[in-house]
Order: structure tokens, then C-alpha cells, then sequence
């Protein structure tokens, strides 16, 4: 365990040294948010501009799906650190001691699961001020149970993240696969274009990104109150479907505890897959 810890705090020191890439990884997350207020947040409410309180029902929606992809823009940064051990030769160093691959693997996650925490609760706060500033009906309940599930959300995105990228050894081909999941993230989560506006396939594809059910959880959570005071009653099922508060796959509909049973199988098959990967390395 001392191993592990020595490891995970060598990892944090030298991400948060790196004071650019500090930054780029907040700007990632920070850039989504400044595009939507600035670009996209008139339009959205303007699609909607018989609803009652549609302008705090949209800016609750889509600062909580950007909650759901905070993890995955932000660990991206810390996993580079990874990707510089593997680029300079520094994995094969390790090798020779006891550390073994699988205090590597979880020192690397856990390193970044604290930057992408940082990360996280920066845009949480961020997003909470402005929530309040415009006057966006919450709960106390639906603002804490979407902190704590930031945490859920964002080992999720650690564990993922480091198996895609735990085996790209090139600064180039790691920087061009952090810019694709960038871009990607947004649309494919429903940030950009509301789940009920994508083609069939891509509305699949998003679904099963785990990703878009914590974006679901954090929308039913943080936006519920305001979908139910514009709608006051009426029937929202429809709405709900078509703007990704709740997912469907196939004749199921995702509900909470579901949609996060399904981050904790999928994460943990990423774990998985990338143990095996690692103990045929011989690392």
C-alpha cells in the first residue's frame, strides 16, 4: 500500500507541476461551458420559448451534462503523465522493481481520479454560482447527491480513459486521440444536440457511453425542479426522452440506480480488460 501511495503521489506532483497542462486540462471543460453560454444558449432557449422558466430549465440541463463529461475532459491531462512515462522509457524502469503492472495501473487511475476531482469540483462550483445567480430552482438534495455522485462519475471516467490511452506510446497520438474525445464527448452525450435530434446509431452509440447516463443522473438531479415547474404537471415523458434526462435502449428506460449500476459493469470491465492486458505485458 506505501508502494501504491508513493506512486500515486509522485504521479499528482508531477501532473500539477505542469502548470500548462494543468490549465489545458481545466480550459477543456471550462471551453464547453463559456460555448454554451456565450454561442448556444440563446438558440436552445429560443427552441423552446413557449415553456415557462425555459431559460433556467436549459441552463440547468446543460450544466449538468457537462458534469457528466467533466471527468472525461479533465483526467485526460493527468493520464499524459502515462503516456510521458511510457514515451521516455520510465515503464521499463519500473519493471525491474517490485512495483508490478498493477501498481502502476492503479497508481496512474488513482493520480488522476484526484486531478480529475479537483477538476470536477471547480466546474461544479462554477456551474453551481451561475444556477443561483439566475435564480434556477434546486434542491438542497438534488445539488448534494450530484456532488457526491462526482465521484462515481469521475473514477468512471479514470478507469475508461486509462484503458484507451494506456497503450498509445507517442505524445502525438495521444494529443490527437485527447482533441477527437474532446470534440466528440459533447455531441455524443448530448450536450450539443439534444439525444432526440441525433440519428438512430448515434443515439445508441451515446447511450451506451457511460459517460451519458452520469450526464442522465446529473440532469434528473440538478435540472428536475426546474423541468417540473415548467411543465407543472403536464406530461414531460416525451421532453425528458428527447433532451437525455432519461435513457432508453431498446423498450428499456434507464432510471437511476440502473443508470449507475451500468457505469459500475462497464467501468469495471474497462479494470478488467486492462489487468489482463497488463499481466500479458509482463509489466
Amino acid at each position: 500500500m506505501k508502494m501504491l501511495l508513493a506512486l500515486v503521489k509522485r504521479n499528482c506532483i508531477s501532473f500539477f507541476r505542469d502548470r500548462t497542462n494543468v490549465a489545458f486540462s481545466l480550459m477543456a471543460a471550462l471551453i464547453v461551458v463559456m460555448l454554451y453560454l456565450f454561442v448556444l444558449r440563446d438558440m436552445m432557449i429560443s427552441d423552446y420559448q413557449g415553456l415557462p422558466g425555459v431559460d433556467n430549465l436549459i441552463d440547468a440541463w446543460v450544466l449538468a451534462g457537462i458534469m457528466g463529461i467533466v471527468s472525461i475532459t479533465s483526467c485526460m491531462g493527468a493520464l499524459q503523465t502515462m503516456n510521458t512515462d511510457l514515451v521516455e522509457g520510465r515503464d521499463t524502469d519500473f519493471r525491474v522493481t517490485p512495483v508490478g503492472g498493477w501498481r502502476m495501473a492503479f497508481s496512474y487511475i488513482l493520480s488522476t481520479f484526484v486531478a480529475s476531482m479537483v477538476f470536477t469540483a471547480i466546474i461544479f462550483v462554477i456551474s453551481l454560482l451561475f444556477l443561483v445567480a439566475v435564480g434556477c430552482p434546486m434542491s438542497a438534495f438534488g445539488v448534494a447527491a450530484t456532488f457526491l455522485l462526482t465521484i462515481p462519475s469521475a473514477l468512471s471516467g479514470c478507469i475508461i480513459m486509462y484503458a484507451l490511452t494506456s497503450f498509445i506510446k507517442s505524445p502525438g497520438g495521444f494529443a490527437s486521440f485527447f482533441s477527437i474525445v474532446s470534440v466528440a464527448i459533447g455531441f455524443l452525450t448530448g450536450i450539443y444536440i439534444p439525444m432526440g435530434s441525433m440519428p438512430d446509431g448515434m443515439q445508441m452509440l451515446g447511450t451506451l457511453m457511460p459517460a451519458t447516463h452520469m450526464s442522465s443522473v446529473f440532469r434528473q438531479l440538478l435540472a428536475g425542479d426546474a423541468l417540473d415547474a415548467s411543465f407543472a404537471g403536464a406530461d414531460a415523458s416525451s421532453f425528458r426522452l428527447d433532451m437525455g434526462f432519461d435513457l432508453k435502449l431498446g423498450d428499456f428506460v434507464f432510471d437511476i440506480p440502473s443508470s449507475l449500476l451500468y457505469v459500475t459493469a462497464v467501468s469495471a470491465l474497462f479494470l478488467l480488460v486492462s489487468l489482463i492486458l497488463i499481466k500479458r505485458r509482463k509489466l
